[in-house]
């Protein structure tokens, strides 16, 4: 068996063919490493600052989640960051039954999941027909679309209440689940446009000579291949509806229909005048842990969808 670089004898004169390109294992190996981007003095800087403001951020949970587990006694009588002397999980079920924290974590569950279901599914359809089918003025519909997110929430407050005044929404959960739904609007046919953009229109052109229409291309091709997308915009419009405070205060008005920030919110004002600052911390906790814990282990889905539209556009 001869090498890829011996001479191959013949009637005709003698041929030194070329070698033959390395495996792909092999050329992994050889490949030198990649090199690394100098360090700048003000790299420093960035990183102290960063480091910084990750260490308050730690801090602040920390010292909740300490106070938390104080009594109503201890919380006035000890310093700030005094440990608390016994872990009292037992604030948690106070606060969860007795502050009414359940009935408020309820009801932003339902609002929020919700509220971002309706939200994603008008961008959706909204996004498409500008993303992919061509006519006229697609893009003074869309640039419509992107003045929502120009608009300050001072200006549409007093209007947005008498609207749903007449229309009966006042106290429900139905009405602050529409206005939700429009308030995120606008950032996510923005982000589900550009991310459209970016998915090779040869897919449409290959079910159009399958016979398939517009509507069966859109839930057969582009869709299974907006996972990331829908991702992102759907964890974004979750966190802000589920933090969402103003239009809470301003629409709900029952507290059986209150959200977790007007609740906790309630709570505060109570505390004020009370001693139930355990049971406020402990519901500050329910409140803040799901939504750190879903941000964690969903960020890289955020990050991609929200940069799959810088590719192209």
């Amino acid at each position: 068996m001869t090498s890829s670089t011996e001479l191959i004898e013949g009637p005709g004169p003698a041929v030194s063919p070329k070698p033959l390109p390395p495996s792909p294992s092999r050329r992994r190996k050889g490949n030198p490493p990649r090199p690394r981007a100098p360090f700048r003095p003000y790299h420093l800087f960035f990183y102290l600052l960063l480091g910084a403001v990750a260490l308050s951020s730690i801090s602040a949970y920390a010292w909740v989640f300490n106070v938390s587990m104080k009594t109503d006694t201890e919380f006035i009588s000890t310093p700030p960051w005094q440990v608390a002397e016994s872990w009292r999980w037992e604030n948690y079920a106070d606060a969860w039954d007795r502050a009414n924290i359940g009935l408020f974590f309820g009801n932003s569950v339902v609002v929020s999941v919700a509220s971002t279901v309706i939200g994603v599914l008008l961008a959706v359809f909204a996004a498409y027909p500008l993303a992919r089918i061509p006519f006229r003025f697609s893009g003074l519909i869309l640039g419509l679309f992107l003045l929502g997110l120009m608009i300050p929430w001072m200006v549409t407050f007093a209007p947005l209440y008498l609207i749903m005044q007449d229309l009966g929404l006042l106290d429900s959960r139905l009405g602050l689940i529409l206005v939700y739904a429009t308030y995120n609007l606008p950032f996510n046919v923005f982000v589900l446009v550009g991310f459209m953009k970016t998915l090779p229109y040869e897919l449409e052109e290959a079910a159009a000579m399958d016979g398939a229409g517009p509507a069966r291309t859109f839930v057969s091709v582009i869709l299974p291949l907006m996972g990331p997308g829908l991702a992102s915009v759907a964890i974004i419009s979750f966190l802000q509806n589920w933090n969402e405070f103003f239009y809470a205060l301003l629409l709900i008005h029952s507290p059986e229909r209150m959200p977790l920030p007007l609740g906790l919110f309630q709570l505060g004002q109570a505390a004020d005048y009370g001693t139930n600052w355990s049971t406020l911390f402990a519901g500050m906790m329910i409140t803040v842990t799901p939504v750190l814990l879903g941000f964690a282990l969903l960020q890289k889905q955020i990050t991609k969808g929200l940069t799959a539209g810088a590719l192209k556009g």
